[in-house]
């Protein structure tokens, strides 16, 4: 027995024995911790300045309203150094992080400044998933694909459960100030650790405008002529109008107004989200080539993942913040609401590692970069969908809007099966 554990813990951690790996999943996840206390502080933040639900909602989606010039910053990717773009899209995002502390001290922060600075920030890090995933994959074997990406899922999702309660709690006696300060010194050490990484582009080319649009329009008519990758990307795109918004948007509402509480209770919801996500990237790791490339249930398992993850805990989270209230004392209200958060948190580890293994193990590596800035380009649906949730909120209240998207989102992605390019991925 402690010999097949032995066996299963190098497989599923075996790509942390190359040393490139290592410092980009590291750097990566430096960054991501960071991102995720930012995401806490901006929203609390935005909340106590307005108490506006749709600002809240365009608060939480504004870092992604330019994810569109991603699919630009994939061919990028492709054509210059990645370990530098890496480390320079962590010191733009440190600039801004020390930009709304340096407002916040001088007190002439206003809410139209956050606006100004997370959109700017978003800019810049439209380039960062797409080069972050195309440096991971450069580090590791094809037959080690889906573990690498599993692995870096577990290590976002383990930022996603430590940031927003390390945020929530250090809000108050750091300061919104003080946290961005901290934030922003997070960012720099990633930046400084993707120096340190020595892989380099499998493929190059010239970075002339006329270049990367001839590369993006490759990278348009490679996806097409793929339906499976087509698909992915419209289920990506699906759960980022449904299931992100109820964790950005909603949550926050959720916290404030229907449980009557502070960042603290935000942080352990999205907490929460984060602790389901470190278990279900530890399982797609674990179960390695049996979902990854080649195994022909990709497809399956994608549609699950969002459905009995996503839509299903939103179903769910609704449903009790509706009844039980009225049932129970605070404490095991809020202790379901966490284990619902959780299965939200496994639903979201298994869909994003799917869609990049379905993308990166069925496409060609010189479409490394533009696969993955078209994943980020599907993000694009979070933006619009912020700012509805907000304004659903407004007419409805959250619980109805949170049930409602998780039904239509859930009816939705089961009819991505109907193709069959995608039932065999």
């Amino acid at each position: 027995m402690a010999t097949r554990l032995g066996a299963r813990a190098t497989e599923t951690f075996g790509s942390f024995r190359l040393r490139d790996f290592t410092l980009v999943w590291v750097s990566g996840n430096i960054a991501m911790a960071g991102r995720q206390m930012e995401v806490i502080a901006v929203l609390w933040l935005v909340l106590e300045l307005t108490g506006d639900p749709l600002l809240v909602g365009l608060a939480g989606a504004a870092p992604l309203s330019l994810a569109f010039i991603s699919v630009f910053a994939g061919a990028v990717v492709d054509r210059l150094p990645r370990h530098l773009l890496m480390a320079a899209s962590h010191v733009v995002a440190a600039a801004l992080a020390f930009v709304l502390m340096f407002l916040l001290l001088s007190d002439g922060l206003k809410v139209w400044m956050i606006f100004v600075v997370i959109i700017g920030g978003g800019m810049f890090r439209t380039i960062d998933l797409p080069v972050t995933n195309a440096l991971i994959i450069d580090t590791v074997p094809r037959r080690r694909l889906n573990n690498a990406v599993a692995m870096l899922g577990l290590g976002q999702n383990l930022m996603q459960f430590v940031g927003p309660i390390a945020a929530g709690f250090l809000f108050t006696p750091l300061t919104p100030a003080g946290l961005f300060g901290f934030i922003g010194a997070l960012y720099l050490a990633g930046a400084a650790l993707a120096l340190l990484v020595r892989t380099r582009n499998t493929a190059a080319g010239r970075t002339t405008p006329r270049e990367i649009i001839i590369g993006v329009a490759d990278g348009l008519r490679h996806v097409w002529q793929r339906k499976e990758l087509f698909m992915s990307l419209l289920i990506a795109a699906m759960y980022n109008v449904t299931g992100f918004p109820f964790s950005t948007a909603l949550m926050p509402i959720f916290a404030k107004e229907t449980l009557n509480s502070g960042p603290e209770v935000l942080g352990l919801l999205n907490g929460a989200m984060g602790a389901g996500a470190v278990i279900g990237a530890l399982v797609v790791a674990g179960l390695g080539n049996a979902i990854g490339p080649g195994s022909h249930r990709q497809g399956w398992w994608l549609v699950w993942a969002v459905n009995g993850g996503w839509h299903a805990s939103m179903i769910l989270f609704a449903i009790s913040v509706i009844t039980l209230p009225a049932l129970l004392p605070f404490t095991a209200v809020l202790a379901i609401l966490l284990a619902i958060k959780v299965l939200t948190g496994i639903g979201r580890a298994g869909s994003l590692v799917l869609v990049m293994t379905v993308l990166m193990g069925n496409s060609n590596p010189e479409y490394r970069g533009r696969m993955g800035g078209m994943r980020v380009l599907s993000i694009q649906a979070h933006f619009p969908a912020s700012a509805l949730n907000g304004w659903m909120v407004t007419q409805v209240g959250a619980p109805l809007t949170a049930l409602t998207l998780g039904i239509g989102g859930s009816i939705a992605v089961f009819l991505c099966l109907l193709s069959r390019r995608l039932r065999e991925a």
